[in-house]
């Protein structure tokens, strides 16, 4: 069967007749077309930053609104490539919902899925009038979404495409992986396969947690003696990058397990030598980074959130002032935790989170509203998914600010506990891959390319394969059981696709044997490098699958299990070639960090432990 220009059109009457569904929009797009977002919330730019300029490929795009009670309404958008693979792939959302993942659909569409997003039941993901006095709104966030988007996109598929689709998928990342894990708790059925990064389970402690943080800081009283300032922050995370990323053997700018990490903020004390006088901490600051640097504990003293892991930006919590007619005011970064606590935890607009403190974090969880908190907060029970035969593929940064890497391993370990299964039968089903140096769902110094939208897709610069692209790594897994063991994660050159030339920059002689070697350093990188390149082979960086033993799981590769499998591989083993003109950029950018952290190698090595 042909799909194109006269199928898009009649879909919409075919939509229309089914109940609860709502035809906003069907159109036939050509690949190469402009795309155009008119209805686009502001607060959802960042969801649609992707390179949207024009189609990548032949498709009925389709919008319906969808009745998920009798008071809310939830936004699904569906891209139907022409070209149908014969798979469906939802999608999640971001931080609180509210915007249609954009650059999942274009890479979903792009590969051949039938592609659907969804806002969550609201637009917007800033502000808390979505939630304020609305109920069903917090229920569509918190578990329903998903399961509306995919009852809706299975319809949809079998209207327009004549038949059910052969396998259903979901991707999502941060919110977008909470809901994923949640979907394998309520809603068993609704996917095959299941790929989520950054799982935000026990998201409301992950919220409250950057509101206690910027508290633990002395916010909102900037002028506290205690109070870290963000230039002092990004010395301090500087210096510990500087000193633990040699341990791993390889001197990259990245800390491949941040958790195998103390850390004891004295040595970066005024007077030591270490910082320069301009961000070295008096010791009221060094209580404060010392105190960053424990885990949260609930009213009752009980550890309930995991510590902040060294080398990780701190932004989440640290830059919190905004400038107001020329006046530094405080305003907490992380807008999350006052939204989310003034609309649908306490429902008051009174509500400030210059207060805020355990009690209101416990508050929340004791409520947990929309059911918000069932994945990973309440249940861990994917029994259900499980027998099926369903598949869980997870992945994590090492250097994500805003979920606590330690997290996902936790998740792991619970989910195992819970389903009392051990290492080798959780990896069955579920597997866990760790990024170094990946931030939050993508971004960061390592090789955190793995096939997520966050790569702009419209210019070729994804991988199609599954060594590359975890996305059609889970689609092997689940259509030919060929379980994933390795990925391989690609940096590209300034986070863009294409390798730019630019133009040499001048710099005064250094000694004779210095100069001589990065002749030959440039001669070598010539022989090499092509006019376009994207991603090149460099050397190997290490990452493990996770196991459901924290030691065995930290102890890094070749690794020991709990019940005696031994994994003894490199999941993430490719770099890019790095341009000389970057090399050479690097090398400023190290002289230059020696003169904030000028003996601070020494020192650290004293207070460094492994655990």
């Amino acid at each position: 069967m042909a799909y194109g220009i006269s199928s898009c059109q009649q879909l919409a009457t075919s939509l229309s007749a089914l109940p609860g569904i709502s035809v906003l929009n069907t159109t036939h797009i050509t690949n190469g077309t402009p795309i155009a977002l008119p209805d686009l919330v502001p607060s959802c730019a960042n969801a649609a930053s992707y390179n949207l300029a024009t189609a990548t490929t032949d498709m009925c795009r389709v919008i319906v609104n969808v009745s998920s009670s009798a008071s809310s309404i939830n936004r699904i958008e569906a891209w139907l490539p022409d070209k149908w693979n014969g798979r469906f792939l939802a999608t999640g959302n971001g931080g609180t919902g509210g915007c249609i993942d954009y650059g999942n659909l274009q890479n979903g569409a792009s590969f051949g899925f039938a592609t659907f997003g969804t806002n969550g039941g609201h637009d917007g993901q800033s502000g808390y009038d979505f939630f304020l006095n609305k109920p069903e709104n917090i229920n569509d966030f918190g578990y329903r979404a998903i399961h509306v988007e995919a009852e809706t996109g299975k319809q949809v598929i079998e209207k327009y495409y004549g038949r059910k689709a052969d396998y259903n998928y979901y991707s999502g990342c941060s919110t977008g992986g909470r809901q994923g894990f949640e979907e394998a708790i309520l809603y068993p059925e609704d996917f095959d396969g299941i790929l989520i990064g950054a799982v935000a389970v026990d998201w409301l402690r992950i919220v409250a947690s950057k509101g206690l943080l910027a508290r633990r800081l002395g916010w909102p009283n900037l002028e506290s003696p205690s109070y870290v300032s963000a230039a002092q922050w990004a010395a301090i995370v500087a210096a510990q990058v500087a000193l633990l990323d040699p341990l791993d053997g390889v001197k990259d700018g990245i800390i491949d397990n941040p958790t195998l990490h103390n850390f004891d903020p004295s040595i970066l004390a005024c007077g030591t030598g270490v910082l320069n006088s301009s961000v070295c901490l008096t010791a009221a600051q060094v209580n404060t980074v010392r105190e960053i640097y424990q885990p949260l504990a609930n009213t009752s003293g009980h550890i309930v959130y995991p510590s902040f892991e060294v080398g990780v930006p701190t932004g989440v919590f640290s830059a919190n002032t905004a400038v107001v007619n020329g006046t530094t005011i405080p305003k907490l970064n992380y807008g999350l935790v006052d939204d989310f606590w003034r609309g649908a935890v306490y429902n008051d607009t009174s509500f400030s989170v210059f207060n805020f403190t355990p009690k209101d974090m416990d508050f929340a969880t004791n409520l947990n509203p929309g059911g918000i908190n069932i994945a990973g907060g309440i249940s861990h029970d994917v029994s259900a998914y499980h027998k099926r035969g369903g598949k869980l593929l997870a992945y994590h940064g090492r250097a994500d600010p805003t979920v606590m890497s330690s997290l996902a391993s936790r998740t792991f370990q619970k989910t195992a506990e819970t389903l009392n299964l051990t290492t080798k039968e959780m990896h069955e089903f579920y597997r866990l891959f760790y990024v170094p140096g990946m931030g939050h769902c993508g971004g960061g110094n390592g090789q955190w390319a793995i096939g997520q939208p966050q790569v702009d897709r419209a210019t070729g610069a994804q991988f199609n394969n599954s060594q590359h692209n975890i996305l059609l790594a889970m689609v092997e897994w689940v259509e030919n059981e060929r379980a994933p063991v390795t990925l391989i994660g690609t940096k590209y050159v300034n986070d863009t696709v294409y390798l730019e030339k630019k133009k040499k920059k001048k710099k005064k002689k250094k000694k004779k044997k210095k100069k001589k070697k990065k002749k030959k350093k440039k001669k070598k990188k010539k022989k090499k490098k092509k006019k376009t390149k994207f991603a090149e082979e460099v050397r190997p960086q290490r990452g493990h699958l996770a196991s459901d033993s924290t030691t065995a799981q930290e102890s890094g590769i070749p690794m020991q299990h709990s019940d005696t499998m031994k994994i003894d591989i490199q999941i993430f083993s490719i770099k890019t070639r790095k341009s000389v003109e970057e090399e050479e950029e690097e090398e400023e950018e190290e002289k230059s960090l020696e003169s904030v952290v000028r003996t601070i190698r020494c020192a650290f090595g004293r207070q460094h432990t492994n655990r």
